[in-house]
């Protein structure tokens, strides 16, 4: 998985690409910032299975970029990020 990345290396096969999500179980608050310790990529173009509704469910936010914790001139403030994930 590579944040922040909409393509992959060139010797690598895309798997699928989308956006850069965190848990938000058991996140770090830091005033309004929230931080987490988990990241996922989630696929872009997801499928919806249907299920028992008594199964255990997690609760995925957005990741969002920071201006400051990432260079300005990069990313845009306030913005997802986008993954992708590659295999060789």
């Amino acid at each position: 998985m590579i944040p922040a990345s909409d393509t992959c290396p060139d010797d690598w096969t895309l798997e699928y690409d989308g956006y850069l999500m965190a848990d938000d179980s058991f996140p770090i608050s830091l005033g309004h910032v929230r931080y987490s310790r988990n990241y996922i990529c989630v696929d872009g173009a997801p499928e919806v299975a249907a299920g028992n509704t008594n199964q255990l469910q997690a609760i995925v936010l957005f990741v969002r970029v920071g201006c400051g914790t990432l260079p300005c001139n990069k990313y845009h403030d306030g913005r997802t990020l986008a993954c992708v994930v590659c295999t060789k």
